[in-house]
């Protein structure tokens, strides 16, 4: 079975995207089938890996049960190949707006992802859902599917305090759908050079010890380059600093599983 992670901050801008496609092109580099599933309407995750939401034949929104289609398509016909051999995604689309308001009128809703994945976890050693920048039905379908919930956040003072409330949603998600539910924090947008940067890293390490992960993400301008040319980073820019962090992190969470 594979490991769901869920990549989660309600904070926009933060790398959850980047974080979600360079972290799943590492575990693919060191050998590891992975599916990266696209849970936001803005669908920037399948527009990063080069596909048109608005031209797909089916998304994830048709597996959810909040379509008013006759048939439901089975995942396989969803899911699609990257231009990165054992990288497959699981595309979005505008449509994920509507799903959200739906899937609170629908019994045990946070269950349904879970069912989903479950028929093709087996074919995976990793499933990374990226999560869309708030805290609603989609985030806690996303948090109650997965084994751990990964949340990249800025060394600055108001990303850091807007863990406070994503926390306390963890801590929800444990006590009523998903109790084994584990958490780490990954630094992305990191300045070495900003003392405020400094500062926030230095209590984010003192309040959050083991769940604060070693390895941080940089500023580095080939991750945005590479967003728009559709690629990873390690396939866009192999030997840039980015590509090695992410390496890293992807290193240090295969080791923690």
């Amino acid at each position: 079975m594979a490991h769901v992670i869920a990549i989660s901050n309600q904070k926009g801008g933060v790398g959850k995207t980047t974080t979600c496609i360079s972290l799943g092109a590492c575990l693919v580099e060191s050998g590891e089938q992975t599916l990266i599933v696209d849970m936001d309407s803005q669908s920037n995750l399948t527009m990063t890996v080069g596909l048109d939401p608005d031209s797909l034949e089916f998304a994830l929104p048709d597996l959810l049960g909040t379509e008013q289609s006759a048939t439901i398509p089975k995942v396989t016909d969803v899911i699609k190949p990257t231009n990165m051999p054992g990288l497959d995604i699981l595309p979005s689309d505008v449509r994920m707006a509507s799903a959200e308001r739906i899937l609170y009128d629908i019994p045990e809703y946070e269950k349904i992802l879970g069912k989903v994945l479950s028929e093709i976890s087996s074919a995976y050693t990793y499933i990374l859902l990226d999560c869309p920048p708030s805290l609603g039905a989609l985030t806690l379908l996303a948090l109650t599917t997965a084994q751990h919930v990964l949340v990249p956040v800025q060394c600055e003072y108001f990303a850091a305090r807007g863990l406070v409330r994503l926390l306390d949603v963890v801590s929800a998600v444990r006590q009523h759908t998903n109790p084994a539910l584990v958490y780490w924090l990954v630094v992305t947008l990191f300045d070495k050079r900003n003392n405020i940067s400094l500062r926030v890293l230095e209590q984010l390490q003192e309040n959050f010890g083991e769940h604060l992960l070693q390895s941080m993400i940089g500023i580095d301008t080939r991750l945005r380059e590479s967003a728009v040319v559709g690629e990873p980073i390690i396939l866009f820019a192999p030997q840039s600093r980015a590509s090695e962090q992410y390496r890293l992190l992807s290193a240090e969470i295969s080791q923690k599983l």
